[in-house]
């Protein structure tokens, strides 16, 4: 008899939800042409693109012209900071410690060019960024500063209004990763010092393969993706109107629901942490006051997590350790060694991300299979 099925990885990627399939198959037939086409029927896929640009800046407090489709997440991302690649000039670019690699690396990879210089600061045992260590490390060349709202791997949230009131008294532009948060928690990009932010669908139950970028209205912005005038001449390429229409559909979803969401999230980490809290060698790394109700990352002195995820797989489970090479081997998460943990304590740690699919059936399942498997390999390793 095979073992049940329990997704737990959600902060890697979320099953689309039914009501974003059948929005999408649903217009499918009305969103078959192109939205630049001068004809009736690019006509007709133009509205329906613009009333999911309307949708989503609804969502963000932020206005339609100010929001563009990318690729997804990753794309944003670069497109925000590879501008910097654009001026001859000195850039000086902020980011911390703990982004996610299309932030950092790409940041790493551009402070190789001789006119780009490059700070990361450092973050203290929970992840989050000292507010007065920016204020040190801004220079006369600082041309930006950028900060995720939410970390993909412990859940911790960053203290954006801070962060964002310092660029602005220094007058530099300031982008924020909102891929992990967008949906999960209210969002105002309208009151917020924020010039530019990042967004994908695939983490709150839309289609993969679309983003979004916000840009504050005013703020000078360089395209990644040239060859065409879409966009308003912010990304070239033709857009997808179906996903655009699935990624408007699944935010709106979440965001009425939200609450609901986050309670039973919430329970949801009660009944985790109830059961985990008694194994000797627990310690934490998602703080449980600041953090996206839905992650949870934890670790067992002296226990792999490697091998706690092969054996909850094993039993259907799927989880994450946060952090994988390219070729699958399981290596030290930066973010939780840029936070103090040791390689080992790292190397321990495993993040469990609940979504809108996730039933308490399933949660009492996976309680029970990782207590299991955690008392096992304790009593494997006190008998060697």
């Amino acid at each position: 008899m095979s073992n049940p099925r329990c997704y737990l990885d959600h902060n890697a990627t979320s099953p689309v939800l039914p009501e974003v399939k059948n929005e999408m198959s649903e217009i499918a037939e009305q969103a078959f042409a192109n939205p630049s086409s001068p004809h009736w029927a690019g006509r007709s896929a133009r509205i329906l693109l613009e009333e999911a640009r309307e949708s989503l800046a609804l969502s963000l407090a932020a206005e339609p012209r100010e929001i563009f489709f990318t690729s997804g997440g990753t794309e944003s991302n670069n497109a925000v900071i590879r501008q910097l690649m654009l001026s001859s000039g000195k850039q000086h670019l902020i980011t911390s410690a703990v982004e996610h690699p299309s932030v950092l690396e790409t940041s790493q990879i551009l402070a190789t060019q001789a006119n780009i210089l490059l700070d990361v600061l450092p973050v203290d045992s929970s992840g989050i960024v000292i507010a007065e260590s920016l204020s040190q490390t801004i220079r006369q060349e600082t041309a930006l500063i950028s900060v995720m709202s939410a970390n993909n791997e412990t859940g911790n949230l960053q203290p954006l209004k801070e962060i964002s009131k310092i660029a602005r008294e220094h007058k530099i532009p300031f982008h924020t990763d909102l891929v992990q948060a967008f949906g999960k928690i209210p969002m105002d990009l309208s009151s917020a010092e924020v010039d530019f932010a990042s967004a994908t669908a695939h983490k709150l139950g839309g289609p993969r393969g679309i983003g979004l970028i916000y840009v504050k209205q005013g703020t000078q912005f360089q395209s990644l993706i040239t060859g065409g005038k879409q966009e308003r001449v912010r990304r070239a390429g033709t857009e997808n109107v179906i996903l655009a229409i699935g990624f408007a559909k699944a935010v709106e979803w979440y965001l009425a629901n939200q609450t609901k969401l986050r309670k039973k999230y919430f329970q949801f980490r009660k009944s985790v942490l109830a059961e985990i809290q008694t194994i000797s060698g627990l310690f934490l790394n998602t703080d449980l006051k600041h953090s996206l109700a839905h992650t949870l990352n934890f670790g067992i002195h002296g226990i792999s997590a490697e091998s706690l995820l092969i054996a909850l797989d094993l039993d259907g489970i799927a989880v994450s350790t946060g952090s994988a090479c390219s070729s699958g081997a399981m290596e030290a998460s930066p973010v939780l060694l840029a936070m103090g943990r040791s390689r080992a304590e790292a190397k321990s740690s495993l993040r469990v991300s609940w979504g809108w699919s996730t039933t308490a059936a399933e949660i009492a399942y996976f309680c029970e299979r990782l207590k299991h498997h955690i008392l096992r390999l304790q009593e494997i390793q006190n008998s060697e």
